[in-house]
Parts: structure tokens; sequence; C-alpha cells
């Protein structure tokens, strides 16, 4: 069988090359029109505007019916607070996606505010914004690339090797540790190309040191101020009203992260490069466009991510029509899933647990769906 084969008419072409296929960067830019690659500040800051406004207005709201005296306990503790919870990290996602915007220089054409802005968001929710946008960055100029990728890429089994001291097994945390997750790439990182984002002289960051070294001390303010709440409200007030809606944003960021660049459903094929097979084109394509049902817009429509890797400048409000744009002109690159979303993210990480481990001179790499047994 070709190496090819697995994923015929979607993205390669010659079986000569998996850098030779139908089109460049330049004519899928084409089909989009120019328009949608022009971000609108006040557009930019009605989003802040409104997802800063509904987290105020879920928080007082969830206070108010807490403070009710003859709201029965059970209630507030097992109905109240998993909603809230649940409501408000989930804008806490989408203030995420906002800050993600600025990193991209979608929220506006001025630097100085995409880092302004960027920067005031991602605090809000403890991410060192910079550092992030960099690692990002990194990411999407090596998206689909096996040797280059920053986090969820396969890796070579004489990488394995050393990251373990000659053990066999790695240490796995189910599903990431979702929230957790989260937390621990922040501070350490994963895999063989592991980046802390609080080492502001990480090299990765070597060209913005002041840049990451505020995002750093923004964070670590926030922090303070936090400890400092709970001396005076409790420690338990801050993590019923600020932390519990932090580990459901940080899921959210696992999943969703993951899942852009994995799939085994049916007719979906993400494949992974050696660097040799690699271009910037056949890797960006490798990525999906997944449907977050109600809260697809709600999170600013960050599943509909081919064409925002393609193109990281178009900002998230024009991402659909940029997507219909494209669709349209090349159908045979489009790879879209509307499968539920935990349902496949459970099953996804099993396979990928079981698979991500690839062999040193692997040039393509296809995530199989396991036959059961």
């Amino acid at each position: 069988m070709s190496p090819l084969e697995p994923f015929a008419n979607q993205t390669i072409v010659d079986e000569s090359s998996t850098k030779e296929i139908l089109t460049s960067i330049l004519e899928i830019r084409k089909s989009i029109p120019s328009k949608y690659f022009n971000p609108s500040i006040k557009k930019s800051l009605q989003y802040v505007a409104w997802d800063l406004m509904i987290v105020s207005m879920l928080f007082l709201t969830y206070y108010q019916l807490n403070s009710i005296n003859f709201i029965p306990l059970i209630i507030k503790n097992f109905i109240l607070l998993p909603l809230y919870t649940f409501a408000q990290g989930t804008i806490f996602w989408a203030i995420f996606v906002l800050g993600h915007d600025c990193g991209h220089g979608s929220f506006s054409r001025y630097p100085l505010l995409n880092d302004i802005t960027g920067t005031f968001l991602h605090t809000l929710i403890l991410v060192p914004y910079t550092t992030w946008k960099l690692s990002h960055r990194h990411h999407h100029k090596n998206t689909g690339n096996i040797d280059k990728d920053e986090v969820f890429h396969p890796v070579r089994k004489f990488e394995s090797y050393k990251m373990t001291n000659g053990k066999k097994d790695n240490i796995m945390i189910p599903y990431f540790g979702l929230g957790l997750g989260w937390l621990i790439y922040l501070i350490q990182g994963y895999g063989p190309r592991a980046v802390s984002h609080i080492n502001p002289f990480h090299p990765l960051f070597h060209k913005n040191r002041l840049g990451a070294t505020i995002s750093i001390l923004s964070v670590f303010i926030a922090l303070s101020f936090l400890f400092y709440l709970s001396k005076i409200f409790g420690i338990f007030s801050i993590v019923k009203y600020y932390f519990l809606p932090w580990i459901v944003f940080a899921s959210w960021l696992v999943i969703t992260t993951f899942l852009h660049h994995h799939g085994i459903e049916d007719d979906l094929k993400l494949p992974w490069f050696s660097n040799d097979q690699w271009n910037y084109v056949v890797g960006n394509l490798s990525s999906v466009d997944r449907d977050y049902g109600i809260l697809h817009d709600v999170t600013h429509t960050i599943g509909t991510h081919q064409v925002h890797h393609l193109f990281p400048a178009i900002p998230h409000y024009y991402l659909k029509e940029a997507t219909s744009s494209f669709r349209q002109r090349f159908p045979q690159f489009i790879r879209e899933s509307k499968e539920p979303i935990m349902k496949t993210f459970i099953n996804m990480f099993l396979v990928w647990k079981s698979q991500y481990l690839v062999d040193d001179d692997t040039k393509i790499f296809v995530y199989q769906k396991e036959k059961k047994q």
C-alpha cells in the first residue's frame, strides 16, 4: 500500500513528495475575500465588553442566589454551583479566545493595543500572555510537523527514550488531567520539546524577553490579589467563585486544542509529517473544523479551525464566512467533524495513548481507529 493511501483525495496529490499539493498558500488566500482579513477595533472591543459583562452578571447572580437563606443548601451546592461553575468557566474560555486573537494580531492592526488587551484578558484567567503567544506562534509555524510542533505531537521512540532515561513506559495522566494538564503545561511543559511558560529566559522567548517578564509578573500579581481576597472572604469563597470555573476553562482548553489536530472519525484523516515531508500548507491543512453546538458562537467560533490555522490574521468573527469561501473553492481540502465533542475526546485520547510513539524513521503518520476485540 502506498504511504499516502490513507489520506488520498485530501491534501497530498503527488506520491513522490508530500510537499507537492494542488495549490499554494497564495492561491488559497485568493479564494478568501480581503475584507475578512481586516479586524475592526470597535467590533473586537465589543466582544471584550460583552464577555466581561457576562462574567460580572454570572458572578453577581450566583452571589445573590447564594446569599438567599431560604434556598436549601443542597440546591445551592448541587444545582446552582455546578451551573455557575460550568457557565463561568466557559466564558473564561471565551475570554481566552479573545486574548488568542490579540496574540495573532487579529484583534486589531495595532500591536501595542493587541498586547495590552491580550495581557489584560489573559491575566484575568492566569495565563502569561506573551510567553503563550510566542509558543503558540511556534505551533502555528510548525503545525503537523512531527519533529518541530509544540505539543500533542507524535513522539519518536528515541525522544521518548531520552525523556524517560531508558524506561519503557511514560507516566500518562488520564485524559491529560484536563484542567490539571493545562497547569502542568504552563509550569513545565510536555514532551521532548517542553517549554515552561513561567520562565522568561527560555530561548523561545528571547525576542521578547521584556514582554514575557511583564506577562509572568502580571499573573503573579493576580495570584497575589486572589490570595489577599482569600484572607478577607475565605479560601473556600475564592475557590468556589473563581478557581472552580478556572478548572472548567482549563479543561475546555485541553479538550479543544487536542481535538483541533486529532481525530479518528470515519473519512477523517489528519496526517503528521516528518520535517523533510512537511510544509506550511500540508501541515496547517491537517486540522479539523468541529461543531461545539450552542457553545460554538459563545466561545467565538474557535472550533472553526482549519482556515484559522492557514490564516491566523483573520478575526474570529469572520472565520465562518472565510471558511465558506475556502470550502467553495477547495472542497477537496475540507476536514470537518460533527461528532459529539466529549465522546470524541475520550475515544481519541485512548487511541493517542496507544499510538503516539512512532518509529524513528517515520515519514508520515496517521492515527488509526483501533479494532474492537
